[in-house]
Parts: structure tokens; sequence; C-alpha cells
């Protein structure tokens, strides 16, 4: 058993703008008894490193005066059994892969890395186009018995490749647009599906989609993965890649927390090449791999990939 807390994270892995750095970033606090959000700025960031903000239910409620409904809460309550991964139709993932004329991100990696091998990576990640904004792509998550595990909607400007986060975060899921209930999201790593293609082939991991897909076309050697979030490795998933050699390439402000989950995992080694490279202007502005591929400066990249 363990104890009940009345406030929670929100689950799903949807994130909103936060109040202090601007990003996209801020995980809400729910009211366990009533399934509401506590307040839009009650929640904390997950830019820990660069940000830090963190505005609890208990200093919300202080600051403002107001009082959460009063209810009984349980001293203790038993540890649910996790509940297996639901999954999305095959049938609506291949709807999905069409009308990239339409499709703002695949789009913008044309003019990154060329039409062919553009094209190539987008049937190969099998990149969607949605209609749920005008623009907007699919980021099917399939593991590797090729069941699709869900569907991470988002919306990116065509120009700067940058995701559209004004005047809210443009991103969803496609089994909350198509309303099935209930749905047991169980996320696996982004491009998990391509481990069974290439069993020799080593494996690089990053955390977001758009990283995974322009760092495939810089550096094919590799198959590039994402967790879609900072917060989305665990020793579950980094476990079950034992057997490969992986290579974790995280964030600024990540490497500490990605280097203490891989610890006793066999095969696997963190890479500090942004932490080593980062200049202040860098981690003011967050840098990440992609920005590093996209000014081509590779050559000691391509020699010595961290």
């Amino acid at each position: 058993m363990r104890r009940a807390y009345r406030f929670e994270f929100e689950k799903g892995g949807l994130k909103y703008t936060c109040p202090q750095c601007g990003k996209a970033r801020l995980v809400r606090y729910v009211d366990t008894a009533t399934g509401e959000q506590v307040a839009d700025h009650a929640g904390r960031c997950d830019r820990e490193d660069s940000c830090g903000y963190h505005l609890r239910p208990s200093e919300f409620f202080r600051l403002t005066g107001k009082r959460p409904c009063r209810v009984t809460m349980p001293t203790y309550r038993q540890k649910r059994p996790t509940p297996e991964p639901s999954f999305i139709d095959v049938a609506v993932m291949r709807a999905s892969l069409a009308r990239y004329e339409q499709n703002n991100f695949c789009r913008w990696l044309c003019g990154v890395l060329g039409e062919e091998r553009a094209f190539e990576l987008t049937a190969l990640y099998r990149i969607g186009t949605s209609k749920h904004w005008a623009g907007s792509s699919v980021f099917w998550q399939i593991d590797r018995a090729n069941r699709v595990r869900g569907g991470k909607v988002m919306l990116y400007d065509v120009a700067t490749g940058r995701r559209v986060k004004e005047p809210f975060a443009h991103v969803h899921w496609v089994h909350r647009l198509m309303k099935i209930e209930p749905y047991h999201l169980r996320q696996c790593f982004f491009g998990e599906h391509l481990l069974c293609l290439d069993t020799l082939k080593p494996v690089a991991v990053v955390e977001s989609e758009k990283t995974a897909l322009v760092a495939s076309g810089f550096i094919p050697e590799f198959i590039w993965m994402a967790t879609a979030g900072k917060q989305n490795l665990n020793k579950e998933k980094l476990t079950s890649l034992q057997g490969r050699r992986v290579k974790l390439f995280p964030d600024l402000g990540a490497f500490e927390r990605w280097q203490s989950l891989s610890r006793g995992v066999a095969g696997v080694s963190v890479s500090d090449v942004l932490e080593r490279r980062a200049t202040d202007a860098d981690r003011a502005a967050g840098l990440d791999l992609v920005c590093t591929f996209k000014l081509r400066a590779m050559g000691v990249f391509y020699a010595n990939p961290g």
C-alpha cells in the first residue's frame, strides 16, 4: 500500500505553458477528489535546471486564501496493478500517412535534409498528418511488436521547425481526440519499431521526436529513438534495450538524471557532448542536438559523437 495524496500531477503527458519561463513544460496538479486541475499555474516546470518553477497546491491555497472542498481521504490506498497498455487500430495510423504537402513538419524536414531523404525517414518513422490543427503532424509510438501504443499530435512552424506554443501549446493525443475510453496510455520509445529492422546497429536515444528524425538524417549509423519527454526515460525502458549497444544523448539539464538511470544497465552509456560544448547563451536558449545538426558544424561530432 502507499499513502493516499489529495493532489497529484496530471497524467497523460500533456504539458502547459510555464508562467515563469514561457515554455510548454508545466505539469499541472490535479485534485484527486474532484478530478479537476487545481489552477492553471499550480504545477511544476520540468525544466528543473534552467527554470525550476514549482507552485505546490499548499502554496497556491496559502497565497490565494482559497480552500479545497472538504473530503475524507483514506490514510492509505492499495497500489493498483499497472493496467495493460491500450492500442490504436493500425488502420487509423495508416490512414494518416498521407497529405504531406499539408504537413508543416515534413515540409520543414525537406528543407533540412532534402526531399528524398526526408520522405524516406517520414515513411520509416511513420509520421502522419492530422486534421486537428491545419499543418499538424502525428508522431506514432509503435512498439517492437508493431502495436500502436499512441499518437502524439503536434503543430510545428513550417519556416522555423519549432513547435507552435502560442497562444497555447499545440500538443494532443489521438486517443483523446477519438474519445477512446477507457484508454491506458503506456508510452514506448518513439521509433522503437525500428529495432526489429536491424539487430546489430547501435541505438541512440534522444528526448524529442524531431531530434531523432534530424539525427537519423545526419548520422544513419545509429537507430535513433526518442523518449518523447525528459521524464519519460526510466530503468524499465533502458533494461528492455539490454543486448544492444545504446548511447543516450540528453538535452541540456538532463545529463545527470539520464546518467543516474543508466547506471547498472549493461551496454548503455551517456554522451555529454552538449554539456561539454554548451555556452551560457546555449543554456539560456535551450540548445539541443537539432541546433548542432542544423549549424552543420559536425566535423568533430561525426568523428567523435560524444
